[in-house]
C-alpha cells in the first residue's frame, strides 16, 4: 500500500475515534509483528458509555494477526452497521483542524496587507494543541519571536509557561497565538490598522480550534474581539463573551516582567483557568 494512502486510512480510523468520545489509544510494540505493518489494540480498560469499544471487540477481527489495512474495512463495515457512522474524512464536523490551520497559514504566511510585512523576519502563525480546550491570544511577535516563528519564546513566554504549569496544564495541551502575526518594531503597540488586517486570520484560528475558553493577554487582545470593553486592571478575572466563546482577559506576561505587583492577581486569574475550560 502505497504511504499517502495509508496515512490517509489512519487518519480516518482516529478521526472516527475521537468522533465516539474515544480520546486515547494503547499503542503496543510486538517484535513479532511484521514492521512493514501498522497494527491497532484497542484498550479494553478504557470506559465508554456507547459501547464503543465493545463494539470493535466483538468482531470477527484478530488483531494479532491482521494489519491496520485489512481492518479498516471490517471496522468501517461494523461502524456503519451499529452506528451509522461514515468514516470519511469528508463527513460534516469531522474536518482535520491541522489541516484547515495548515491550509489557513499557507494563505497567509507571504501576506503583504500591512507595512509589519516589511520589517517581518518571520511570519507567526500560531503554534500547541489545535483540539485544545484553551485559547491564548496574546498581542504581537517579539524579536525571538520573529526569530524563531512561534509565539512566546522570549522571557515572556517562559513565564507564561510557567503560570500555565502552575495550574496542572501542559503548554503543548493549549493553542497560543497572537492578534498580529508580524513583530511591530521595537515591539511598539500594534497599529489599529494593522489589527483589523490580521483579524480575519485570528478569527478563523478561533472558530476552527473551537475552544471553551479563549484567554487574552493584556489590553490589545481583549479590544480586538471586545471593543467596548474596559482597561485590563478593572476586567482582569472576569467572563466576558464573544460569539460561542467565553472570554477570560488577564494581564499580559511582558507586564507582569515590569510589574511584579501584579503577579499575584494574576495568578488569581489563572486559577480559575481549569474551571472554566474543563
Amino acid at each position: 500500500m502505497e504511504y499517502l494512502t495509508l496515512l490517509g486510512k489512519i487518519e480516518n480510523l482516529l478521526l472516527s475515534f475521537r468522533a465516539q468520545g474515544i480520546n486515547y489509544l494503547s499503542i503496543k510494540y510486538n517484535s513479532n509483528y511484521d514492521s512493514n505493518k501498522i497494527y491497532i489494540h484497542s484498550d479494553e480498560n478504557i470506559s465508554n458509555k456507547n459501547n464503543f469499544i465493545s463494539t470493535i471487540n466483538n468482531t470477527n477481527v484478530n488483531r494479532n494477526k491482521k494489519s491496520i489495512s485489512e481492518e479498516i474495512p471490517a471496522l468501517k463495515n461494523n461502524l456503519s452497521k451499529h452506528n451509522n457512522f461514515n468514516l470519511q474524512l469528508s463527513k460534516k464536523g469531522l474536518l482535520d483542524k491541522n489541516k484547515l490551520l495548515y491550509n489557513l497559514y499557507q494563505n497567509y504566511k507571504s501576506c503583504l496587507n500591512c507595512d509589519l510585512s516589511k520589517t517581518r523576519n518571520k511570519f507567526v502563525f500560531g503554534h500547541g494543541e489545535p483540539d485544545s480546550k484553551i485559547m491564548f491570544i496574546g498581542e504581537g511577535p517579539g524579536e525571538k519571536e520573529d526569530q524563531t516563528g512561534e509565539p512566546f519564546v522570549g522571557r515572556a513566554g517562559k513565564l507564561l509557561t510557567k503560570m500555565i504549569n502552575s495550574i496542572g496544564i501542559e503548554r503543548q495541551d493549549i493553542y497560543i497565538t497572537n492578534i498580529v502575526k508580524c513583530r511591530p518594531p521595537q515591539n511598539r503597540n500594534p497599529f489599529e490598522i494593522e489589527i483589523s488586517k490580521c483579524s480575519p486570520i485570528l478569527k478563523q484560528q478561533i472558530e476552527i480550534i473551537n475552544p471553551k475558553l479563549i484567554v487574552t493577554l493584556g489590553n490589545f487582545p481583549a479590544k480586538t474581539l471586545i471593543p467596548d470593553i474596559q482597561g485590563i486592571t478593572k476586567i482582569h478575572g472576569k467572563v466576558f463573551q464573544y460569539g460561542n466563546w467565553k472570554i477570560l482577559p488577564t494581564f499580559h506576561p511582558s507586564y507582569l516582567l515590569r510589574n511584579r505587583s501584579s503577579m499575584s492577581l494574576a495568578w488569581q486569574d489563572f486559577k480559575i483557568i481549569p474551571e472554566l475550560a474543563f
